[in-house]
């Protein structure tokens, strides 16, 4: 048994050993927070984690518990909370679940929990401090994201961007429509003068919203003989001043507001009349482009966070070469350097990029657009092939000055303005304006330069074939009649030509002149063969009325030309051999009342393509007003020739049949060529 007396020395003694103790303790217990590294200094904490919407977080939180000299603490409890405003989640419900919300360091000092996340997405916060003792607190940042959330972020990147595409596509339509003709006349009455050229090269590229197809069609249109190498270079540099302007207008932040822009534009697409439909579609087109612009900027906001996503734009910023060349792939696939940028914008609008990653890739997507340029000069000419070379060579010369330069060149743009997006448009704007202003002065060498390196191919045999018809241009309807019509032209000067030697073959009785006549039809026939389809296809493309009509005029041309090309080579040549052959010959009267005819049609038919060639309703009229004239004198050779018959001339008689059938058949050709002038007058 224990005397009281000692129980309370025993009391007295703990109390005082507890209390010093407790003091000790208390002297340690001011403690410091860390976020834990391993071996390697890696971030070991669990910290900026990624995950899947109701499953666990991939790695553990953990912390590291040290006294003022950095030392681990061991024991020390740590209390793990979720910290949020109570009005955002309106409730727990969903929220994340933190499994072990107390636990103590253990003998390295660090202390770990595990995360569940609920039902709900977004960025979650996660307090971790010591609960009984003094010290830091740390704030931990989670993020929770659907399932299968990469491949829906890869989704709305595609999919915003086809909308984007589709806008510009859409938008661009509305234009030429605005545009007509006189787009056709901008690039068909290109001149020498360079400045102009650049001019023009800017506009065209502004209605039809890519430099990329004005460039392809600059090839198209060498290729054709229209213009040559000099002409095309200051319109090549001028369509990619013109594409930077689309790069300006993309760079505002308007989502919030492009569904509003589609619903007007949507309005007055369908208000009914023509100057409203297309001010419709320009600017429904416009809103789809900011409204694919919204879609890829909400599907690449996870990305921002994502440690491999930004791994991959630190390599970027690191290695801008290589952002260049990744940049210009991809941009000649997708064939559009406005949607390359469009993405880059979008990045930058999530901050997930800055202005030195940002400017590799825009240099990178002016050099990918020439592949379309490229792909468009195979086959081409050598002059369509010097174009596209010459394009290639603009860009990488000019990329290739600036990489040496990138820093200064950052820096300047970060002065024009506060906004990233406007910088990286800027950034567009200055490289290219800087390139044409580089290579402007100087397009006589350079025309000069790309004839040395691109030799003329050498042909043997060469095959008859449309020159001016280019399928790339089918998307543009005013370019495409234009071409459908330079080619029917060409197909109307070989018909008049076999027309107008026909008479010779009578007067001569030429059978070498017949024959070659017989084998010029097949070139008719291999252009209405041409003509005829590519004019099909671009009926079914989207054209205002006015294109509609000129394509329906246009084919109605080209059969009417045929069918004179048929007339000559199957009937006329063919009576002709029957005059060759027969005896008697024709009487000297018989070949004057021919030729007398043969040269009226003529004249009809002469005026029939100059009123298609300069649209001269006027002297359309005029040929109408001829068919009359030559029915009558048609009739008045018939009754000559019957007067003659009544008299049995032996001469007459024996030559009637052909004589009359030639008649008939230069009254045929007579209403083909009258059915020119009607096409011309819209009255089919």
């Amino acid at each position: 048994m224990y005397s009281t007396k000692s129980v309370w020395v025993v009391a007295a003694v703990f109390a005082l050993l507890s209390g010093l103790y407790s003091s000790a303790c208390f002297s340690a217990t001011t403690v410091h927070l860390t976020y834990p590294e391993g071996i390697d200094g890696e971030d070991i904490s669990g910290n900026s984690q990624i995950g899947i919407a109701e499953a666990y977080l991939a790695r553990p939180l953990r912390v590291q518990v040290k006294d003022e000299n950095g030392e681990p603490l061991s024991g020390i409890a740590i209390e793990f909370k979720l910290v949020e405003e109570e009005s955002k989640f309106e409730g727990a419900a969903g929220l994340p679940q933190i499994m072990d919300p107390l636990v103590e360091s253990g003998p390295s000092g660090i202390a770990s929990t595990t995360l569940r996340f609920g039902s709900r997405q977004g960025t979650f916060h996660v307090l971790c401090s010591p609960q009984s003792v003094e010290g830091d607190f740390i704030i931990y940042t989670v993020k929770a994201y659907r399932s299968h959330w990469l491949a829906f972020m890869l989704l709305g990147i595609v999919g915003g961007l086809a909308i984007f595409l589709f806008g510009i596509k859409f938008g661009g339509r509305g234009l030429q429509k605005a545009a007509g003709r006189r787009l056709r006349d901008a690039v068909c009455k290109l001149t020498a003068n360079r400045f102009l050229g650049l001019l023009t090269g800017i506009v065209v590229t502004v209605i039809i919203q890519s430099s990329s197809a004005t460039t392809a069609m600059m090839v198209s249109f060498a290729n054709a003989g229209i213009i040559v190498l000099k002409q095309s270079l200051g319109v090549i540099l001028g369509a990619d001043i013109g594409t930077t302007l689309t790069v300006q207008l993309i760079a505002f932040r308007i989502f919030d507001y492009a569904l509003l822009i589609v619903a007007i534009g949507f309005v007055l697409f369908i208000a009914g009349t023509q100057r409203y439909s297309r001010l419709g579609q320009i600017v429904m087109g416009f809103g789809l482009l900011f409204f694919g612009m919204s879609i890829m900027s909400g599907a690449v906001a996870p990305a921002k966070d994502h440690p491999t996503f930004v791994s991959f734009m630190l390599g970027v910023q690191r290695n801008p070469v290589l952002a260049i060349v990744f940049s210009a792939i991809f941009t000649a696939i997708i064939q559009g350097s406005a949607a390359t940028i469009g993405l880059v914008l979008t990045f930058a609008f999530q901050g997930v990029i800055n202005l030195e990653t940002a400017i590799p890739l825009v240099l990178g997507a002016n050099v990918g657009t020439c592949a379309t340029a490229l792909l468009a000069s195979l086959g081409s000419s050598a002059e369509g092939k010097r174009i596209a070379w010459a394009h290639i060579f603009f860009k990488l010369v000019a990329v290739l000055l600036l990489i040496p330069f990138l820093g200064p060149f950052a820096r300047l743009v970060a002065g024009t303005a506060p906004s990233l997006t406007r910088q990286i448009a800027n950034a567009h704007s200055f490289f290219n304006i800087g390139a044409a202003l580089l290579f402007i002065p100087f397009v006589k060498p350079w025309a000069w330069l790309f004839r040395f390196l691109v030799k003329e191919e050498e042909v043997s045999f060469k095959a008859f074939k449309p020159v001016y018809l280019d399928q790339k241009v089918l998307d543009t309807p005013s370019l495409a009649l234009g071409q459908a019509t330079r080619e029917t032209l060409r197909m109307a000067d070989i018909t008049y030509n076999i027309f107008s030697k026909a008479i010779d073959v009578f007067k001569r009785d030429d059978e070498a002149l017949r024959e070659r006549l017989i084998e010029e039809d097949d070139k008719i026939d291999t252009l209405d063969e041409s003509i005829t389809p590519y004019l099909t296809v671009l009926s079914q493309k989207e054209m205002s009325d006015e294109e509609a009509e000129r394509a329906v005029s246009l084919l109605f041309i080209v059969k009417n030309l045929e069918l004179i090309g048929d007339m000559v080579s199957k009937s006329l040549m063919d009576l002709a051999l029957k005059k060759i052959t027969v005896s008697p010959r024709f009487s000297t009267e018989a070949l004057e009342r021919i030729e007398q005819y043969h040269d009226e049609i003529e004249k009809t038919f002469q005026m029939a393509i100059d009123s298609f060639a300069s649209q001269d309703k006027k002297l359309a009229e005029d040929v109408v007003e001829r068919k009359t004239e030559m029915n009558l004198l048609e009739r008045q050779l018939h009754k000559e020739h019957l007067s003659l018959l009544h008299g049995s001339v032996e001469e007459v008689v024996e030559t009637s049949t052909v004589y009359l059938d030639v008649i008939s058949d230069l009254k045929r050709i007579n209403s083909y060529a009258s059915g020119i002038a009607y096409a011309v007058l819209g009255k089919l």
